[in-house]
């Protein structure tokens, strides 16, 4: 398939489906989508995707990029977690971070650990001899009273016996609402860190922190925020102005936008992807960009 049929077609697909988006809840429209999705990334994007990961590699040696939001079938994704860490293995991502939604009587915690746990065995039962899988980090994305922040933690917390702790310390989080600052300070105690998803884009209930308020209440408490964003549209440095690790990340939902956008660091002078956020030491890359007409239709759809 040629980029010209390609973004024909995927165009009249995502207008045909705007068309009915008012008859249809959001479930109903993501598992439409969800088969697509999967075609674009086979026939489109995932070639793509792993050349231009290849050639920022090759021009940048030690250079280690990882995707570090997306969802599985655990919160609002439409794809499992083994489809999703062998497609990030497959386009040569070096690390994933699944970031499944924490939300008082919508997304409970437990669901979250499900995540966290079917993850860990995933890379664990790895058997695909061709590739190795991609790192991973325990993580979930938190819905706080004033937005939305991704919480990532040690890899050391994916060993058994960890459940509990991670239980304590985090459950309350879907029992009600807490501040961004609650949120921070919890994983902080636990030698994780915190970044801020999407900011500045508003909703009708806590999404994007405003940059504003991040500017006077999260600066050198929250470790870094995310500068692009495919899922949301745009490339800014928020990193720069509020003094935060500058990440890159696409919020796929459906296995498709997963490496579009990254966060790289120098491996050669961080062990790993956590060390590198709390020096102050990440960048956010824009990996791919033949999607974003089409993620821009997509987003008036979903």
């Amino acid at each position: 398939m040629d980029r010209r049929t390609f973004l024909k077609t995927m165009a009249g697909f995502s207008f045909g489906l705007a068309g009915a988006h008012l008859a249809l809840p959001t479930r109903a429209k993501c598992k439409i989508v969800a088969p697509m999705t999967d075609v674009v990334a086979k026939t489109w994007l995932d070639r793509r995707i792993k050349n231009n990961l290849q050639k920022i590699k090759q021009a940048h040696p030690g250079l280690k990029m990882g995707d570090t939001h997306c969802h599985s079938i655990f919160s609002d994704g439409t794809f499992t977690v083994p489809e999703i860490l062998n497609r990030a293995s497959n386009l040569g991502l070096d690390f994933l971070i699944l970031t499944e939604h924490v939300m008082p009587k919508l997304y409970p915690f437990e669901l979250c650990l499900a995540s966290i746990k079917e993850s860990w065995r995933v890379v664990q039962e790895w058997n695909n001899s061709k590739q190795a899988p991609v790192e991973i980090y325990p993580a979930f994305e938190v819905s706080t009273l004033q937005g939305h922040m991704i919480l990532v933690l040690d890899p050391h917390y994916f060993k058994p016996g960890k459940s509990r702790d991670l239980v304590m310390q985090f459950s309350r989080l879907s029992e009600k609402m807490v501040s961004l600052e609650e949120a921070a300070k919890l994983v902080q105690a636990f030698g994780g860190i915190s970044i801020l998803p999407h900011p500045n884009i508003p909703r009708s209930y806590p999404f994007g922190v405003s940059i504003e308020f991040a500017e006077r209440h999260l600066k050198g408490l929250v470790d870094g925020i995310e500068d692009i964003s495919t899922g949301h549209g745009y490339e800014e440095s928020y990193s720069e102005e509020l003094g935060m690790a500058s990440i890159g990340s696409s919020d796929d939902h459906f296995n498709v936008i997963i490496g579009t956008s990254v966060t790289g660091y120098d491996s050669n002078k961080h062990h790993d992807f956590i060390s590198a956020v709390k020096a102050r030491e990440t960048r956010a890359i824009k990996v791919e960009r033949s999607i974003d007409d089409i993620m821009a239709a997509a987003r008036m759809v979903l």
